[in-house]
Protein backbone atom coordinates (compact mmCIF):
# COMPACT_ATOMS: atom_id res chain seq x y z
CA UNK A 1 0.00 0.00 0.00
CA UNK A 2 1.51 3.43 -1.00
CA UNK A 3 1.36 6.43 1.61
CA UNK A 4 -0.59 9.30 0.50
CA UNK A 5 1.71 12.46 0.26
CA UNK A 6 -0.44 14.70 2.56
CA UNK A 7 0.20 11.37 5.18
CA UNK A 8 3.94 11.43 4.39
CA UNK A 9 3.99 15.77 4.70
CA UNK A 10 2.54 15.16 8.08
CA UNK A 11 4.57 12.34 9.28
CA UNK A 12 7.89 14.43 7.92
CA UNK A 13 6.96 17.59 10.11
CA UNK A 14 5.82 15.36 13.39
CA UNK A 15 9.80 13.93 12.86
CA UNK A 16 10.89 17.40 12.56
CA UNK A 17 9.12 18.85 15.16
CA UNK A 18 10.61 15.99 17.52
CA UNK A 19 13.55 16.09 16.59
CA UNK A 20 13.96 20.14 16.68
CA UNK A 21 12.22 19.72 20.23
CA UNK A 22 15.37 17.49 21.63
CA UNK A 23 17.54 20.22 20.76
CA UNK A 24 15.94 22.98 22.00
CA UNK A 25 13.82 21.51 25.22
CA UNK A 26 15.30 23.08 28.38
CA UNK A 27 17.24 21.43 31.36
CA UNK A 28 15.07 21.00 34.62
CA UNK A 29 17.17 19.77 36.72
CA UNK A 30 16.03 22.17 39.59
CA UNK A 31 13.07 22.33 41.51
CA UNK A 32 10.88 25.29 41.08
CA UNK A 33 10.54 27.21 44.22
CA UNK A 34 7.36 28.02 45.99
CA UNK A 35 6.04 31.06 45.95
CA UNK A 36 6.97 33.16 49.08
CA UNK A 37 3.18 33.40 50.57
CA UNK A 38 3.04 29.79 50.65
CA UNK A 39 6.45 29.06 52.06
CA UNK A 40 5.59 31.72 54.89
CA UNK A 41 1.97 29.99 55.51
CA UNK A 42 3.67 26.35 55.39
CA UNK A 43 6.72 27.32 57.80
CA UNK A 44 4.13 29.02 61.03
CA UNK A 45 2.55 26.46 62.73
CA UNK A 46 -0.98 27.52 63.69
CA UNK A 47 -1.70 28.77 66.86
CA UNK A 48 -3.57 27.28 69.52
CA UNK A 49 -5.52 23.75 70.50
CA UNK A 50 -4.23 21.18 67.24
CA UNK A 51 -6.95 19.54 67.66
CA UNK A 52 -10.91 20.99 67.46
CA UNK A 53 -13.03 21.02 70.49
CA UNK A 54 -15.20 17.64 71.04
CA UNK A 55 -18.79 18.55 70.28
Amino acid sequence: MKTRKSTAILMTVWVATFVLYLFVKPETTSKPEYPTFVSSVLSNPLSGPTEPPAR
